[in-house]
Parts: structure tokens; C-alpha cells; sequence
């Protein structure tokens, strides 16, 4: 416990939330435009932040191999909803890959 606390106090001290899990400010009007994605996305993201008006971030449940295709994918659905879109930040925690899709190997390696 004391490592997680160690490893997420640089973004309370650097006022970041972009490489964490900590939900950052989200505007209600967007939000409700872009809730037809939020239903598609389902259980697979949760939204996090919505940061200068366009770039939503994501906590990321689904595979690691989909991540980049899930943020493409997202980011046409977000425009679609007529909501202008820089980008979508896809946040997975410390996590790096599937153990368990990978054959159930639980090695994390240094990164």
C-alpha cells in the first residue's frame, strides 16, 4: 500500500492527471451529448476526465491489444455525437499487458 501511495504522489504534486486513474473534471452538457457512447462503451470505459473542452480520458477494462483500435474507434463515435474531439487518452493503470490472454504467464517485466 505504501508503494501505490509513493508512485501516485507525484501527480498530487505536479497537479497532473493524465498517467493516472484519478478522475479529473468533467463537464455535464458534454457529457450528456456523448452518452449514447458511453452506452456503447459499456463496462470496457469508464470516463475520467474531460480536459479543455475535446480530449476525453478513459479508464481502459478491455484487452491491451485493443487499446489503440478501442481510442480510434471512440474518438469517431465522440464526433459522430456532433462534440468536438482532439483525442481520447485510454488510461489501463500499471498495467501493461494480459497475463491471462497470454497464456496465463503473470510476468510483468520491468518497464
Amino acid at each position: 500500500k505504501l508503494l501505490e501511495i509513493a508512485r501516485t504522489e507525484i501527480f498530487k504534486e505536479k497537479g497532473l492527471t493524465v498517467g493516472s486513474l484519478q478522475a479529473g473534471p468533467v463537464d455535464d452538457k458534454v457529457r450528456d451529448k456523448i452518452q449514447s457512447v458511453l452506452d456503447i462503451l459499456g463496462s470496457s470505459a469508464k470516463l475520467l476526465e474531460i480536459s479543455q473542452g475535446t480530449v476525453f480520458r478513459f479508464h481502459y477494462h478491455g484487452l491491451i491489444k485493443n487499446k489503440r483500435g478501442m481510442a480510434a474507434w471512440t474518438e469517431t463515435l465522440i464526433r459522430d455525437c456532433g462534440v468536438e474531439c482532439t483525442g481520447v487518452v485510454f488510461e489501463t493503470g500499471w498495467r501493461k499487458r494480459d497475463p491471462y490472454y497470454d497464456g496465463g504467464d503473470k510476468w510483468f517485466g520491468p518497464y
